[in-house]
């Protein structure tokens, strides 16, 4: 007679506070190492001779992650979280480890890449963990707090990767993920149960091909859209058309799977589909935000490129408050629609002012938009998390988590690169209007090209472009360009200002589902 399967990953009580610190841990090490490269790529790139590349470095590592959630939810679901753990952890390493001894440019993306499995893995994992430990409505205080993780990390790592790299070189902001990630990995290995009586559990390999092959040519385009490539180049349209057909061929065979990897019918409860456009439109706002208040801050306020990391600092304090705060009211009053509206208004607010900087704003001002944003975000996030895990059967967790955190990762990776078309299209109509007259044509289209490398994080050629000009019009071709940089951020942040708008309406049609004080394995909705 075959084992009756378990479907059960719920931590003992004894355990989860230590569980909880190794989560915390583990996303920590995960969102370091995505941010702690930003300081030491020129750097790198000049050692390694990879410019064109350049991109790459960040794309490879993103592209990896945002493929491997959706797969690794699914099937920690199906046989732990343990397994996932524990084999996320030692591709992370191995991938760190790898970046460390790359010896050009190709290795490294190719490292990178790998790197992204384990980290995505491991993303995956760490909001659908606090499902196992905690009950739906204590679950928005711990929720908040593994947020704040990602604030956390996301100041930590820019000044790290500066420090690291000025005094032992950049091959230790590799290496420094190791130690942690080792002690990560012995704390999983102890702590989460082994799962065991599963009886058969048929895997649907084709439909994680047929995901894999579909939703990775889509991110590839969507990263070329714009910045390596327009629009209606051949290569962006062909990944585009390429990927829409097998994720339609992966979604007509999900009705047939007996365990599909990401069935469409998570669709059909209304509390899941809002909760993905939510995220998905948060997506857009902050991971806009994390690229292009950077550029405001380098291309226009005059900060050097190690300076311009720590603007961010504001934005994710503000994050960190939100989260912490939000999680801690979903908890008390056991409720959460009020405060996802009230989050997503706060969002648009802090939106619309950093719509409004320009050329003669003052960092303060800046300040105060990015402590609005971060603090609307931030208050939003940790609810979407929880109302997933409420909607759903406790069995079905780790699927309905991942699915979420897709969506969330896809609203980045389809905002930044149409972002930095509006900038982009608005520097190259704008820098002609702002230079001097009498620059000939052929060096004033070499300012423009160098002003576009800034927004891939490229200003070696804006540095060529003044070098040949002279002395006399240096600083006015430097105001045009801080005024026309700072229209083009200005219209993205528009744009971003009208999708946290359109949150705010879609948050309205979020359903209250009351949240259980205990664990269990029913469907509320």
């Amino acid at each position: 007679m075959r084992p009756v399967a378990t479907l059960t990953h719920q931590i003992p009580a004894d355990r989860r506070y230590w569980v909880l610190g190794a989560v915390m841990l583990v996303q920590f090490t995960s969102i370091l190492t995505s941010t702690i490269v930003s300081t030491a790529a020129p750097t790198i790139v000049g050692e390694l001779h990879g410019l064109d590349l350049y991109a790459w470095l960040f794309s490879s590592y993103m592209l990896a992650s945002s493929v491997t959630v959706p797969v690794v939810g699914k099937l920690s679901d199906l046989f732990g979280r343990r397994p996932f753990y524990i084999a996320g952890l030692l591709v992370f390493l191995l991938g760190s480890a790898g970046s460390g001894l790359s010896q050009n440019m190709g290795e490294l993306i190719a490292a990178r890449a790998l790197t992204g499995i384990g980290g995505g893995a491991l993303m995956a994992l760490g909001v659908t963990t606090i499902g196992d430990i905690f009950s739906p409505r204590e679950r928005g205080r711990w929720m908040g707090l593994i947020m704040s993780v990602f604030g956390l990390g996301s100041i930590v790592g820019p000044l790290v990767g500066g420090f690291i790299t000025d005094h032992f070189g950049w091959r230790w902001v590799f290496y420094v993920n190791l130690p942690l990630g080792l002690i990560a990995l012995v704390l999983i290995g102890f702590l989460l149960p082994r799962l065991a009586g599963h009886g058969r559990v048929r895997i649907d390999w084709l439909g994680i091909a047929l995901l894999v092959a579909g939703v990775l040519p889509i991110l590839i385009g969507l990263t070329w859209a714009g910045l390596t490539y327009p629009w209606g180049s051949p290569q962006v349209i062909g990944a585009l058309v390429a990927g829409a057909v097998l994720l339609v061929a992966f979604a007509v065979w999900e009705n047939h799977a007996a365990e599909p990897i990401l069935t469409l019918h998570l669709f059909e409860n209304r509390a899941f589909t809002v909760a993905v456009i939510l995220s998905f439109l948060v997506g857009v706002s902050l991971f806009g935000a994390l690229t292009f208040l950077p550029l405001y801050a380098q291309g226009v306020l005059g900060y050097s490129a190690q300076e311009s990391g720590l603007v961010l600092a504001p934005l994710m304090v503000g994050f960190v408050l939100g989260s912490l705060v939000g999680g801690q009211l979903t908890t008390r009053t056991g409720r959460y629609k009020l405060q996802t509206v009230i989050g997503m208004v706060v969002a648009v607010v802090g939106m619309f002012l950093l719509s409004r900087l320009s050329a003669d704003s003052t960092f303060s001002q800046a300040l105060v938009a990015m402590v609005v944003t971060g603090i609307g975000v931030g208050a939003v996030f940790p609810t979407l998390s929880v109302v997933v895990q409420s909607a759903f059967p406790y069995r079905m967790l780790g699927t309905a988590n991942a699915g979420r955190q897709f969506f969330n990762n896809l609203g980045a990776v389809v905002g930044v690169p149409v972002m930095a078309t509006i900038v982009i299209e608005t520097l190259k109509n704008e820098l002609p209007r702002h230079l001097p007259a009498t620059l000939g044509s052929k060096l004033a289209g070499s300012i423009a090209s160098g002003a576009e490398g800034l927004i891939a994080g490229q200003n070696q050629g804006l540095s060529q472009a003044f070098a040949r000009l002279p002395t006399a019009v240096i600083h006015d071709v430097l105001s045009a360009v801080r005024v026309s940089l700072a229209i083009g951020v200005e219209r993205a942040f528009v744009l971003g200002t009208a999708l946290a708008a359109l949150g705010v309406l879609v948050a309205l049609f979020l359903p209250e589902i009351p949240l259980r004080g205990t664990i269990q394995d029913h469907p509320t909705g």
